[in-house]
């Protein structure tokens, strides 16, 4: 817990998330998905129930450290080839992580690691970056609470819609335009989706 304290100044003074915090958009979404449930239940037990759509890009809007609370789960068998995987690589990337090759040598997680696949070296500096955040689940996967321990320190978005990631061994950019986060690939800004990589 005192790790995420010694992160730089971001605007907003070390805010965590705990375990009780949802956001604003995350409460919505409960009393939606509630009225949903109830209206299929006074329709009849036949009547099958409205189900959220799958993610599709990583999205935000308000205050950046308060964006990724909600979103999607990427691991090696979900939207493992996809820019949303890059974006969580370069989080890696940021807070320096680190991932154990299967002869037990640790490596860090480099720039050339940003590719988009979310494969073994992903998934054990995903790992690491868990147990180093004294998160609950060490399992390599990223979900709400690996997602929403993350979002904690982004600091944005700026006028032209710059989303900063405040990291251990170095700041990453991204841009958050009309509620959708986009990555640098090459020269340029390509939208942070889900199912799609490149």
């Amino acid at each position: 817990m005192q790790r995420r304290n010694k992160r730089r100044n971001t605007g907003h003074e070390g805010t965590r998330r705990t375990a009780g915090h949802t956001g604003g958009r995350r409460r919505l979404l409960l009393a939606a998905v509630a009225v949903t449930a109830g209206a299929g239940l006074a329709l009849g037990a036949g009547a099958p129930l409205v189900t959220a759509a799958a993610p599709q890009v990583v999205d935000g809007r308000g205050a950046a450290y308060n964006d990724w609370g909600d979103e999607g789960t990427l691991s090696v068998n979900r939207h493992a080839n996809s820019n949303a995987t890059r974006l969580w690589q370069s989080v890696l990337y940021a807070d320096g992580a680190k991932w154990r090759a299967s002869n037990g040598t640790w490596h860090t997680f480099t720039k050339a690691d940003i590719d988009g696949s979310f494969g073994p070296r992903t998934r054990s500096a995903t790992k690491w970056w868990q147990d180093q955040e004294e998160l609950e689940d060490v399992d390599g996967i990223v979900g709400k609470e690996t997602f929403g321990h993350a979002d904690d320190v982004l600091d944005g978005p700026s006028g032209n819609g710059t989303v900063t990631y405040g990291g251990y061994r170095h700041d990453v950019t991204f841009k958050r335009l009309d509620g959708k986060y986009y990555v640098r690939i090459g020269a340029n800004w390509k939208v942070a989706a889900y199912d799609w990589r490149g």
